[in-house]
């Protein structure tokens, strides 16, 4: 029996996998639930194979319920669930130890071999997703694809999300105006960004920042 819990904050949604559910006998769903806190609490008193994460939640949402399963529950596998096709989503939700990611608006039958290759340790993503990608390999595999930076170089990365200036960083990690003027362009050579807003902007779809 496959163990599926879903959390949404729209209760049709919750109902529509209820249904789904109800008509195959091997998929059993355990949970129904509407945000990320009440998964995580879920999950400490009950053994989950499939987590099926809507990604907009209220107190904490998908992406960042991913990254706590992944750590504390790794025999949890994640499918992240969205109305949305934007490309950061993916890449996130892929980076943080996601298997799957499907479309509310995908087939019963679609979700129901989601769950059965996830389950035996695939990766998937919904098929009309994957007919718009051109580099389905790059977001199912982030890691293949890391960027090494130094902790100094997270540190820079970290502030400069944050709004600051060279002059700033340098005072705020005690380093001269021109050592943080060089990691930030190294960190624009690393990314292959064309600015330090195109550079922030990578980093949080990689979920580094």
């Amino acid at each position: 029996m496959i163990r599926v819990l879903i959390a949404d904050d729209h209760q049709v949604i919750l109902d529509g996998f209820e249904s789904i559910f109800g008509r195959i006998q091997d998929i059993e769903l355990v949970g129904k639930l509407r945000n990320g806190k009440e998964v995580l609490d879920f999950l400490t008193a009950s053994s989950v194979d499939i987590a099926i994460l809507d990604i907009k939640m209220p107190l904490l949402n998908g992406v960042e319920t991913c990254k706590k399963i992944s750590k504390l529950y790794p025999n949890t596998k994640v499918i992240a669930l969205s109305m949305f096709d934007q490309q950061s989503y993916m890449k996130r939700m892929f980076q943080y130890g996601a298997m799957g990611y499907l479309l509310k608006d995908d087939t019963a039958d679609e979700v129901e071999k989601a769950i059965r290759l996830v389950y035996d340790g695939e990766k998937y993503i919904s098929a009309e997703l994957k007919d718009r990608l051109t580099n389905v390999d790059r977001i199912l595999n982030p890691m293949d694809q890391a960027i090494e930076i130094t902790r100094r170089e997270e540190e820079v990365l970290s502030l400069l999300s944050e709004g600051m200036t060279d002059n700033e960083i340098g005072e705020k990690l005690f380093i001269s105006f021109h050592t943080a003027k060089t990691h930030r362009k190294k960190l624009i050579a690393k990314f292959g960004a064309k600015n330090t807003t195109e550079l922030v902007r990578m980093a949080i779809e990689q979920g580094r920042i």
